[in-house]
Protein backbone atom coordinates (compact mmCIF):
# COMPACT_ATOMS: atom_id res chain seq x y z
CA UNK A 1 0.00 0.00 0.00
CA UNK A 2 2.51 2.41 0.94
CA UNK A 3 4.37 1.33 -2.23
CA UNK A 4 1.19 2.08 -4.28
CA UNK A 5 1.21 5.98 -2.66
CA UNK A 6 4.74 6.38 -3.30
CA UNK A 7 4.53 5.55 -7.02
CA UNK A 8 1.12 7.97 -7.25
CA UNK A 9 3.13 10.49 -5.85
CA UNK A 10 5.91 10.57 -7.73
CA UNK A 11 3.09 10.36 -10.85
CA UNK A 12 1.73 13.61 -9.76
CA UNK A 13 4.97 15.05 -9.36
CA UNK A 14 6.05 14.65 -12.48
CA UNK A 15 2.71 15.40 -14.27
CA UNK A 16 2.57 18.92 -12.56
CA UNK A 17 6.55 19.11 -14.07
CA UNK A 18 5.55 17.99 -17.31
CA UNK A 19 2.37 20.28 -17.25
CA UNK A 20 4.92 23.16 -16.54
CA UNK A 21 7.30 22.87 -18.89
CA UNK A 22 4.57 22.25 -21.65
CA UNK A 23 3.12 25.44 -20.58
CA UNK A 24 6.31 27.38 -20.44
CA UNK A 25 7.01 25.80 -24.09
CA UNK A 26 3.44 27.09 -25.66
CA UNK A 27 1.89 23.57 -26.12
CA UNK A 28 0.37 23.07 -22.78
CA UNK A 29 -3.51 21.89 -23.08
CA UNK A 30 -6.22 20.19 -21.43
CA UNK A 31 -6.97 17.11 -23.50
CA UNK A 32 -4.39 14.68 -21.43
CA UNK A 33 -0.16 14.35 -21.75
CA UNK A 34 2.12 11.74 -22.33
CA UNK A 35 5.43 11.95 -20.36
CA UNK A 36 7.88 9.54 -19.78
CA UNK A 37 5.71 7.83 -16.76
CA UNK A 38 2.44 7.44 -18.68
CA UNK A 39 -0.26 9.31 -20.10
CA UNK A 40 -1.96 12.18 -17.42
CA UNK A 41 -4.63 14.58 -17.67
CA UNK A 42 -5.08 18.13 -16.13
CA UNK A 43 -6.85 18.90 -12.77
CA UNK A 44 -9.40 21.07 -14.42
CA UNK A 45 -10.17 18.33 -16.80
CA UNK A 46 -11.15 15.71 -13.94
CA UNK A 47 -13.01 18.41 -12.18
CA UNK A 48 -15.02 19.38 -14.98
CA UNK A 49 -15.77 16.23 -16.19
CA UNK A 50 -17.54 15.66 -13.01
CA UNK A 51 -19.51 18.62 -13.06
CA UNK A 52 -20.89 17.80 -16.61
CA UNK A 53 -21.87 14.29 -15.24
CA UNK A 54 -23.39 15.78 -11.93
CA UNK A 55 -25.45 17.97 -14.57
CA UNK A 56 -26.82 15.15 -16.86
CA UNK A 57 -27.76 13.39 -13.89
CA UNK A 58 -29.52 16.60 -12.43
CA UNK A 59 -30.85 17.34 -16.03
CA UNK A 60 -32.23 13.91 -16.11
CA UNK A 61 -33.89 14.31 -12.82
CA UNK A 62 -35.80 17.32 -13.14
CA UNK A 63 -37.03 16.09 -16.82
CA UNK A 64 -38.59 13.32 -14.95
CA UNK A 65 -39.77 14.13 -11.76
CA UNK A 66 -40.70 17.80 -12.72
CA UNK A 67 -41.57 17.75 -16.09
CA UNK A 68 -42.86 14.15 -16.08
CA UNK A 69 -40.64 13.40 -19.26
CA UNK A 70 -38.24 10.92 -20.01
CA UNK A 71 -34.57 11.34 -18.26
CA UNK A 72 -33.29 11.42 -21.72
CA UNK A 73 -35.23 14.46 -22.51
CA UNK A 74 -33.08 16.18 -19.94
CA UNK A 75 -29.87 14.66 -20.62
CA UNK A 76 -29.92 15.60 -24.78
CA UNK A 77 -30.37 19.29 -23.11
CA UNK A 78 -27.16 19.27 -20.86
CA UNK A 79 -25.60 17.42 -23.99
CA UNK A 80 -26.63 20.44 -26.32
CA UNK A 81 -25.75 23.38 -23.75
CA UNK A 82 -22.52 22.16 -22.17
CA UNK A 83 -21.37 19.92 -25.48
CA UNK A 84 -19.10 21.57 -28.30
CA UNK A 85 -21.29 22.62 -30.23
CA UNK A 86 -22.82 25.46 -27.76
CA UNK A 87 -20.49 26.55 -24.95
CA UNK A 88 -18.16 23.54 -25.46
CA UNK A 89 -17.50 23.16 -21.97
CA UNK A 90 -16.75 19.28 -21.89
CA UNK A 91 -13.36 18.10 -21.52
CA UNK A 92 -12.40 15.51 -23.97
CA UNK A 93 -15.41 15.06 -25.84
CA UNK A 94 -14.22 12.66 -28.33
CA UNK A 95 -13.92 10.32 -24.71
CA UNK A 96 -17.54 10.86 -23.63
CA UNK A 97 -18.44 9.69 -27.28
CA UNK A 98 -16.41 6.62 -27.01
CA UNK A 99 -18.15 5.89 -23.63
CA UNK A 100 -21.22 6.35 -24.90
CA UNK A 101 -21.07 4.47 -28.14
CA UNK A 102 -19.67 1.11 -25.53
CA UNK A 103 -22.77 2.00 -23.79
CA UNK A 104 -25.11 1.43 -26.80
CA UNK A 105 -23.21 -1.36 -27.52
CA UNK A 106 -24.16 -2.99 -24.28
CA UNK A 107 -27.68 -1.78 -24.43
CA UNK A 108 -27.51 -3.56 -27.68
CA UNK A 109 -26.61 -7.00 -26.35
CA UNK A 110 -28.68 -6.41 -23.24
CA UNK A 111 -31.59 -6.17 -26.10
CA UNK A 112 -30.54 -9.42 -27.55
CA UNK A 113 -30.65 -10.96 -24.11
CA UNK A 114 -34.20 -10.07 -23.14
CA UNK A 115 -35.84 -11.15 -26.65
CA UNK A 116 -38.14 -13.51 -25.12
CA UNK A 117 -38.57 -16.79 -27.65
CA UNK A 118 -42.15 -17.59 -27.25
CA UNK A 119 -43.54 -13.71 -27.84
CA UNK A 120 -41.25 -13.23 -30.52
CA UNK A 121 -42.69 -16.77 -32.61
CA UNK A 122 -46.36 -14.75 -31.28
CA UNK A 123 -45.08 -11.83 -33.64
CA UNK A 124 -44.24 -13.92 -35.85
CA UNK A 125 -43.95 -11.76 -39.37
CA UNK A 126 -45.70 -8.61 -38.20
CA UNK A 127 -42.09 -7.50 -37.34
CA UNK A 128 -40.85 -7.96 -40.66
CA UNK A 129 -43.66 -6.05 -41.86
CA UNK A 130 -43.19 -3.30 -39.33
CA UNK A 131 -39.92 -2.82 -40.03
CA UNK A 132 -40.37 -2.62 -43.35
CA UNK A 133 -42.69 -0.10 -43.83
CA UNK A 134 -42.03 2.54 -40.99
CA UNK A 135 -38.29 2.10 -42.76
CA UNK A 136 -38.86 2.04 -46.88
CA UNK A 137 -42.01 4.39 -46.96
CA UNK A 138 -40.36 7.21 -44.76
CA UNK A 139 -37.04 7.05 -46.84
CA UNK A 140 -38.99 7.29 -50.32
CA UNK A 141 -40.81 9.93 -49.12
CA UNK A 142 -37.86 11.67 -47.93
CA UNK A 143 -36.27 11.25 -51.26
CA UNK A 144 -39.45 12.50 -52.96
CA UNK A 145 -39.35 15.64 -50.83
CA UNK A 146 -35.58 16.59 -51.03
CA UNK A 147 -36.05 15.91 -54.91
CA UNK A 148 -39.04 18.62 -54.83
CA UNK A 149 -36.24 21.45 -52.89
CA UNK A 150 -33.69 20.82 -55.88
CA UNK A 151 -31.29 18.68 -54.33
CA UNK A 152 -29.27 16.08 -56.70
CA UNK A 153 -29.63 11.94 -56.87
CA UNK A 154 -26.85 11.66 -53.89
CA UNK A 155 -27.86 14.33 -51.55
CA UNK A 156 -31.78 12.85 -51.91
CA UNK A 157 -31.00 9.48 -50.86
CA UNK A 158 -28.72 11.15 -47.92
CA UNK A 159 -32.54 13.34 -47.06
CA UNK A 160 -33.86 10.08 -47.21
CA UNK A 161 -31.72 7.79 -45.39
CA UNK A 162 -31.84 9.85 -42.57
CA UNK A 163 -35.54 8.62 -41.28
CA UNK A 164 -34.62 5.44 -42.37
CA UNK A 165 -33.31 3.84 -38.69
CA UNK A 166 -35.17 3.98 -35.28
CA UNK A 167 -33.08 4.48 -32.04
CA UNK A 168 -32.90 1.37 -30.87
CA UNK A 169 -31.36 3.40 -27.55
CA UNK A 170 -34.20 5.53 -27.29
CA UNK A 171 -36.58 2.87 -27.68
CA UNK A 172 -35.22 0.69 -25.12
CA UNK A 173 -35.36 3.45 -22.63
CA UNK A 174 -38.54 4.13 -22.88
CA UNK A 175 -40.18 0.97 -23.20
CA UNK A 176 -38.14 -0.11 -19.86
CA UNK A 177 -39.70 3.08 -18.38
CA UNK A 178 -43.26 1.88 -18.95
CA UNK A 179 -42.45 -1.46 -18.17
CA UNK A 180 -44.12 -3.09 -21.11
CA UNK A 181 -39.83 -3.98 -22.78
CA UNK A 182 -40.73 -7.49 -21.91
CA UNK A 183 -44.44 -7.34 -23.26
CA UNK A 184 -45.51 -8.61 -26.48
CA UNK A 185 -45.79 -5.05 -28.07
CA UNK A 186 -42.41 -4.14 -26.62
CA UNK A 187 -40.61 -7.18 -27.91
CA UNK A 188 -42.45 -6.39 -31.32
CA UNK A 189 -40.86 -3.12 -31.30
CA UNK A 190 -37.44 -3.95 -30.70
CA UNK A 191 -37.05 -6.55 -33.20
CA UNK A 192 -38.82 -4.14 -35.91
CA UNK A 193 -35.96 -1.17 -35.01
CA UNK A 194 -33.34 -4.24 -35.40
CA UNK A 195 -34.19 -5.15 -38.54
CA UNK A 196 -35.05 -1.23 -39.63
CA UNK A 197 -32.27 -0.26 -38.75
CA UNK A 198 -30.73 -3.23 -41.23
CA UNK A 199 -32.75 -1.49 -44.31
CA UNK A 200 -31.50 2.06 -43.56
CA UNK A 201 -27.65 0.83 -43.36
CA UNK A 202 -28.22 -0.96 -46.83
CA UNK A 203 -29.61 2.24 -48.16
CA UNK A 204 -26.71 3.97 -46.67
CA UNK A 205 -24.29 1.41 -47.95
CA UNK A 206 -25.50 2.78 -51.35
CA UNK A 207 -25.45 5.94 -51.13
CA UNK A 208 -21.71 5.47 -50.03
CA UNK A 209 -21.06 3.54 -53.24
CA UNK A 210 -22.70 6.39 -55.16
CA UNK A 211 -20.28 8.43 -53.80
CA UNK A 212 -17.03 6.93 -54.82
CA UNK A 213 -16.38 3.94 -57.82
CA UNK A 214 -19.75 2.43 -58.41
CA UNK A 215 -18.87 -1.22 -58.62
CA UNK A 216 -21.00 -4.59 -58.13
CA UNK A 217 -19.41 -5.47 -55.23
CA UNK A 218 -19.96 -1.80 -53.04
CA UNK A 219 -23.73 -2.36 -54.14
CA UNK A 220 -24.43 -6.00 -53.40
CA UNK A 221 -21.55 -6.99 -50.32
CA UNK A 222 -23.59 -4.69 -47.89
CA UNK A 223 -27.27 -5.90 -48.46
CA UNK A 224 -26.50 -9.74 -48.94
CA UNK A 225 -23.89 -9.48 -45.99
CA UNK A 226 -26.89 -7.76 -43.83
CA UNK A 227 -29.61 -10.13 -44.88
CA UNK A 228 -26.89 -12.98 -44.09
CA UNK A 229 -26.17 -11.79 -40.13
CA UNK A 230 -29.48 -10.90 -39.94
CA UNK A 231 -31.33 -14.42 -40.88
CA UNK A 232 -28.82 -16.79 -41.09
CA UNK A 233 -27.56 -15.02 -37.78
CA UNK A 234 -30.18 -14.52 -35.72
CA UNK A 235 -31.34 -18.73 -36.87
CA UNK A 236 -27.98 -19.88 -35.25
CA UNK A 237 -27.99 -17.79 -32.25
CA UNK A 238 -31.53 -19.12 -31.54
CA UNK A 239 -31.25 -22.74 -32.48
CA UNK A 240 -27.89 -23.71 -33.42
CA UNK A 241 -25.00 -22.31 -30.78
CA UNK A 242 -27.11 -22.61 -27.26
CA UNK A 243 -27.24 -26.09 -28.26
CA UNK A 244 -23.31 -26.50 -29.13
CA UNK A 245 -22.60 -24.31 -25.78
CA UNK A 246 -24.67 -26.59 -23.65
CA UNK A 247 -23.48 -29.52 -24.93
CA UNK A 248 -19.59 -28.94 -25.51
CA UNK A 249 -19.22 -26.49 -22.96
CA UNK A 250 -21.50 -26.44 -20.38
CA UNK A 251 -21.78 -30.14 -19.20
CA UNK A 252 -18.02 -30.09 -18.44
CA UNK A 253 -18.49 -26.83 -15.77
CA UNK A 254 -19.55 -26.98 -12.87
CA UNK A 255 -23.57 -25.65 -12.86
CA UNK A 256 -22.54 -22.85 -9.65
CA UNK A 257 -20.11 -21.29 -12.34
CA UNK A 258 -22.04 -21.85 -15.65
CA UNK A 259 -23.14 -18.27 -15.71
CA UNK A 260 -19.36 -16.48 -15.63
CA UNK A 261 -18.88 -19.23 -18.21
CA UNK A 262 -21.85 -18.09 -20.38
CA UNK A 263 -20.65 -14.27 -19.71
CA UNK A 264 -16.73 -15.28 -21.29
CA UNK A 265 -18.04 -16.76 -23.90
CA UNK A 266 -20.96 -13.66 -24.63
CA UNK A 267 -17.76 -11.30 -24.41
CA UNK A 268 -15.84 -13.69 -27.02
CA UNK A 269 -18.92 -13.90 -29.46
CA UNK A 270 -18.74 -10.29 -29.20
CA UNK A 271 -15.09 -10.04 -29.74
CA UNK A 272 -15.51 -11.85 -32.91
CA UNK A 273 -19.24 -10.50 -34.70
CA UNK A 274 -18.08 -6.91 -34.01
CA UNK A 275 -15.46 -7.11 -36.59
CA UNK A 276 -16.99 -9.23 -38.40
CA UNK A 277 -20.58 -7.29 -38.83
CA UNK A 278 -18.13 -4.44 -39.51
CA UNK A 279 -15.83 -5.69 -42.39
CA UNK A 280 -18.76 -6.97 -44.12
CA UNK A 281 -20.41 -3.73 -44.58
CA UNK A 282 -23.05 -4.71 -42.24
CA UNK A 283 -23.53 -2.75 -38.48
CA UNK A 284 -21.30 -3.76 -35.94
CA UNK A 285 -24.40 -3.50 -33.67
CA UNK A 286 -26.09 -6.08 -35.39
CA UNK A 287 -22.91 -8.10 -33.99
CA UNK A 288 -23.32 -7.36 -30.47
CA UNK A 289 -27.16 -8.17 -31.12
CA UNK A 290 -26.53 -12.07 -32.39
CA UNK A 291 -24.42 -12.36 -29.47
CA UNK A 292 -26.92 -11.26 -27.05
CA UNK A 293 -29.47 -13.45 -28.87
CA UNK A 294 -27.31 -16.68 -28.48
CA UNK A 295 -27.97 -16.39 -24.55
CA UNK A 296 -31.98 -15.34 -24.71
CA UNK A 297 -33.09 -18.64 -23.07
CA UNK A 298 -30.19 -18.17 -20.13
CA UNK A 299 -31.69 -16.89 -16.80
CA UNK A 300 -28.03 -17.43 -15.40
CA UNK A 301 -26.67 -14.98 -18.15
CA UNK A 302 -29.75 -12.34 -17.66
CA UNK A 303 -28.93 -12.29 -13.78
CA UNK A 304 -25.50 -11.82 -13.97
CA UNK A 305 -25.72 -9.52 -17.00
CA UNK A 306 -28.16 -7.18 -14.94
CA UNK A 307 -25.51 -7.53 -12.22
CA UNK A 308 -22.61 -6.86 -13.55
CA UNK A 309 -23.34 -3.89 -16.33
CA UNK A 310 -26.67 -2.43 -14.66
CA UNK A 311 -25.31 0.42 -12.98
CA UNK A 312 -22.44 1.29 -14.95
CA UNK A 313 -24.82 0.63 -18.16
CA UNK A 314 -27.37 3.45 -16.52
CA UNK A 315 -24.27 5.99 -17.12
CA UNK A 316 -23.17 5.40 -20.00
CA UNK A 317 -26.41 5.65 -21.85
CA UNK A 318 -26.81 9.30 -19.75
CA UNK A 319 -23.60 10.02 -21.88
CA UNK A 320 -25.18 8.32 -25.09
CA UNK A 321 -27.71 10.00 -24.79
CA UNK A 322 -26.69 13.49 -23.88
CA UNK A 323 -23.85 13.62 -26.81
CA UNK A 324 -26.76 13.21 -29.31
CA UNK A 325 -26.33 16.68 -31.26
CA UNK A 326 -22.24 17.07 -30.71
CA UNK A 327 -22.66 17.63 -34.20
CA UNK A 328 -21.51 21.34 -35.53
CA UNK A 329 -24.73 21.03 -38.02
CA UNK A 330 -28.19 20.31 -35.75
CA UNK A 331 -27.33 23.24 -33.70
CA UNK A 332 -25.49 25.69 -35.56
CA UNK A 333 -27.51 25.34 -39.22
CA UNK A 334 -30.77 26.02 -36.98
CA UNK A 335 -29.72 30.22 -37.79
CA UNK A 336 -30.47 29.41 -41.67
CA UNK A 337 -33.94 30.26 -42.90
CA UNK A 338 -33.78 27.40 -45.32
CA UNK A 339 -32.96 25.23 -42.18
CA UNK A 340 -36.67 26.10 -40.53
CA UNK A 341 -38.54 26.04 -44.22
CA UNK A 342 -36.77 22.08 -45.39
CA UNK A 343 -36.88 21.17 -41.87
CA UNK A 344 -41.10 20.57 -41.21
CA UNK A 345 -40.96 19.62 -44.97
CA UNK A 346 -38.35 16.13 -44.55
CA UNK A 347 -40.53 15.79 -41.09
CA UNK A 348 -43.47 14.74 -43.57
CA UNK A 349 -41.75 11.74 -43.47
CA UNK A 350 -41.90 11.34 -39.68
CA UNK A 351 -45.46 10.41 -39.76
CA UNK A 352 -45.41 7.62 -42.25
CA UNK A 353 -44.16 5.78 -39.35
CA UNK A 354 -46.84 5.89 -37.16
CA UNK A 355 -48.79 4.33 -39.00
CA UNK A 356 -48.03 0.87 -38.27
CA UNK A 357 -49.36 0.80 -35.29
CA UNK A 358 -52.21 -0.46 -36.23
CA UNK A 359 -50.24 -3.93 -36.40
CA UNK A 360 -49.93 -3.64 -32.89
CA UNK A 361 -53.45 -3.98 -32.12
CA UNK A 362 -54.14 -6.99 -31.38
CA UNK A 363 -51.39 -6.67 -28.55
CA UNK A 364 -53.14 -3.97 -26.56
CA UNK A 365 -56.27 -1.82 -26.91
CA UNK A 366 -55.51 0.88 -24.11
CA UNK A 367 -51.80 1.06 -24.89
CA UNK A 368 -51.83 3.84 -27.88
CA UNK A 369 -48.99 5.71 -27.05
CA UNK A 370 -46.88 2.91 -26.81
CA UNK A 371 -48.21 1.83 -30.53
CA UNK A 372 -46.79 5.23 -31.78
CA UNK A 373 -43.19 4.30 -30.19
CA UNK A 374 -43.39 1.75 -33.45
CA UNK A 375 -41.85 4.79 -35.22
Amino acid sequence: MALHLERLLFSRILSEENATTHDDDGHGGGDGEHSAFGVHVQYEDIYNSIIFLTCIYVSGQIASRVLKMPNLVGEIVAGILLGPPLLNFVPMAEAFVLLGEIGLILLVIEAGIDIDLATLKLIGARGFVIAFLGSVMPIALGVIIAFALGNDTTAAIAAGASFGPTSLGIALNILRSGGILNTPVGQLIISAAVIDDMIALVVLSQLRALTGTITAASILIPVISALLFLVLGGYLAIYIFPGLIDKYILTRVPKEYHAKVELTILLSMLLILMPATFYAKASFLMGAFVAGLTFCSSHSLHTIFVSQFKRVLQWLMRIFFCRQYWLPGPCQGIWFWHCHLAGPLLHGGAPRKTRCWFLGSQFYTNQTLYRFALS
